[in-house]
């Protein structure tokens, strides 16, 4: 009896990581060049798209908080 239950919790475990993982193989959610809220589409239709982040010396990303939080111009 208890081989049979344990071969059913290894059975049930199996499938929920299988089928996890072909879930995961979906298009997106969202499209990455629609405006996620208001205030981007606000931004790109007014003022301008200011980006989120900045390549640093090295390459790496890093938040653009100068262009974004200094003096509008």
């Amino acid at each position: 009896m208890r081989e049979l239950t344990r071969s059913m919790v290894r059975h049930v475990l199996l499938t929920a990581a299988v089928l996890s993982c072909v879930g995961g193989c979906q298009r997106l959610l969202f499209n990455p060049d629609e405006p996620y809220n208001q205030y981007d589409r606000y931004d790109r239709l007014r003022d301008g798209f200011s980006p989120t982040e900045v390549p640093d010396e090295y390459g790496v990303p890093q938040p653009a908080l100068r262009s974004r939080l200094g003096p509008d111009t």
